[in-house]
């Protein structure tokens, strides 16, 4: 396993603890098994989207909470003539957490400073041949997607959607139920939601 699915196991892990559960009360509060969560934790396997929708949910943190790189402390800059330190609005490229869930096949970076605003933007990457299915969301969301590279199969109740370079599309995120990669190459799209429930 890599360090980014060592990094989840033990966040996920960590966040139980810290929570007061315990494998089986996490376990039944998620429909999944114990032993399927253990296995989670000790980077055995890897969860897929929706088991670790189910995870985030019952341990009341969103999915972004695992990335690798969430739990580091932004950097601060002084505010021009005071001693105080200000928000950094500023996301760089080679500094942005990173999620990657092989079984589903997608990877997803956050592309906002952190998660405590009315919306978050992600880049979500899907290889060829690879989807998830996305879970109903716990509350009504609006959701943007800008496609990047490759074509993007976005799924709403209303029917299918193949998304090419350049193309969007905005739409309630209670609607949303697929994203999958329909092209050769990698799909890669910028989504922006709000509110922050990811």
């Amino acid at each position: 396993m890599t360090k980014t699915h060592d990094s989840l196991g033990n966040r996920i892990q960590a966040r139980r603890k810290s929570a007061g559960l315990s494998l089986r009360e996490l376990a039944a509060k998620t429909d999944l098994t114990a032993s399927f969560i253990s296995q989670v934790e000790r980077c055995q396997t890897n969860p897929s989207i929706d088991s670790l929708r189910r995870i985030a949910e019952a341990l009341q943190v969103s999915i972004l909470y695992f990335l690798s790189d969430h739990t580091r402390p932004q950097p601060k800059m002084r505010a021009p003539k005071s001693k105080a330190l200000a928000y950094v609005p500023t996301v760089r490229a080679h500094a942005r957490p990173q999620l990657t869930l092989p079984v589903s096949g997608v990877t997803y970076e956050l592309l906002t400073p952190d998660l405590a605003h009315k919306m978050e933007a992600v880049c979500g990457r899907l290889a060829p041949g690879a989807g998830n299915v996305a879970r109903r969301l716990r509350e009504p969301t609006e959701e943007f997607i800008y496609v990047l590279s490759g074509a993007l199969c976005v799924g709403l109740d209303a029917g299918e959607q193949i998304l090419r370079p350049g193309d969007s599309i905005y739409f309630a995120g209670t609607t949303l139920h697929k994203l999958a990669c329909a092209s050769k190459e990698d799909a890669v799209w910028i989504s922006v939601i709000t509110p922050p429930v990811f």
